[in-house]
């Protein structure tokens, strides 16, 4: 048999679910106390690290316009790109919740569910959105989980967290989600 015939299997197509990682540091408005460990009022952590799949970079659209000349339509670029659209990220919740608590804890500083406002415990100064707004960075992991690509999503915040999916009669792990909005995306390849 000629190995002509074989194709390679590219990098990215493997059984593994999770071949994207999220990086970010914690928003100001979100970190808490270091003298207390674990509470439902504080999030510690200076940086989380998430384990997700599924979609992780948008639809990037430069709209092209159309110019009626003689009949005919020509195009032209509009040299402006559309808004970027939400993203969803699915992601592993780790052993003690702590992933999921810190998007629900940053959702619950947008919106208390106790009170129904904003920054229901006056941690941002003047309404300062960069205290609760961050920059997300998603690796593309190759085979050997070395990091081949970088998505760097700024100014960005949650605007959902989904639910717990756990099924007892399957032996997966526990999912979730969560959606969140930017303002850039810079993409670059790594070595």
């Amino acid at each position: 048999m000629s190995n002509s015939n074989i194709y390679k299997q590219s990098v990215l197509n493997k059984s593994r679910v999770d071949k994207f990682k999220l990086v970010f540091q914690v928003p100001n408005a979100l970190k808490g106390s270091n003298n207390i460990s674990r509470s439902n009022n504080t999030v510690i952590q200076d940086s989380m690290q998430f384990s997700i799949y599924g979609t992780v970079v948008p639809t990037i659209t430069v709209p092209a316009l159309e110019i009626r000349y003689s009949g005919s339509t020509l195009y032209n670029s509009s040299h402006n790109k559309s808004p970027y659209p939400p993203v969803t990220v699915n992601f592993t919740i780790d052993n003690e919740y702590t992933n999921y608590w810190v998007i629900y804890k940053w959702l619950d500083l947008l919106h208390s569910q106790k009170e129904g406002i904003f920054d229901e415990n006056n941690v941002i100064s003047d309404d300062d959105f960069r205290d609760y707004q961050t920059d997300l960075t998603i690796y593309g992991l190759d085979e050997f989980d070395n990091e081949k690509i970088q998505f760097v999503y700024t100014k960005a915040f949650p605007t959902d967290l989904g639910g717990i999916n756990f099924n007892y009669r399957e032996s997966n792990e526990i999912e979730s989600s969560f959606t969140f909005v930017y303002s850039q995306l810079h993409t670059y390849l790594l070595n």
